[in-house]
Parts: C-alpha cells; structure tokens; sequence
C-alpha cells in the first residue's frame, strides 16, 4: 500500500513540476524558439546600451589585461633565480605606474 501510494505521489510531482519547468524557460510569457521570426536575445535587465563595445569597456579590459600582466610578473618572481629579480620588479614598476595613469582606482590590484 505505501509503495503504491508512493508511486502515485511522485507520478503527482511529476505531472506538478512539468507547467513549472514551462514558466522557468520561458518566463513573462516569451516567445518560444520553435515560432516563426522568433528570435531569442539575451541581455541584463535594464540594460539600455548598443551592440558592441564602448569606450568604458575598452579601458575596463585594458586595465584587466595590465592587472593580470602585474599579477603573473609578481608570481613568477617567487621562483626567478636572483639575477631576473630585478628586471622583473623594474618591469612590475612600470606596469603598475601605466595603470595608475590610465585606470580608474589608481591600478588597484583587487586580490
């Protein structure tokens, strides 16, 4: 008796959660992929900008390439044998001093 009962109560949950998975894929209604001329675009709400990319996004990769760069140097130079040290941190140095000239928050490093 409880094996049926069970059985019927998780073919129960089954049927339940399938209108469910519905309203989760395809929320406020939206239209499906399988509609004609439909076509899917996904983006942040409220999001009011263009296609491709902007100035800010540029400068915000270009900062993010010169902290990564800043990051790999100070990690390699824990290994480096004594006579590549001092190239390293000048070379650090200088990364470091183009990133507080050209990003915002002076070239923080967020570690």
């Amino acid at each position: 008796m409880i094996r049926d009962s069970l059985k019927w109560l998780l073919l129960a949950g089954t049927i339940a959660a399938v209108p469910l998975s519905k309203g989760i894929a395809h929320p406020l209604g939206a239209a499906s992929p399988s509609e004609p001329g439909a076509i899917m675009v996904q983006g942040w709400p409220g999001w009011q900008g263009g296609p491709g990319w902007g100035p800010d996004q540029e400068r915000r990769e270009h900062c993010w390439r010169l902290r990564n760069r800043a990051r790999e140097i100070r990690d390699r130079m824990y290994y480096a044998p004594p006579w590549e040290r001092e190239r390293m941190e000048r070379r650090l140095w200088e990364i470091r001093e183009r990133a507080k000239g050209e990003c915002w928050g002076g070239g923080r490093e967020e570690d």
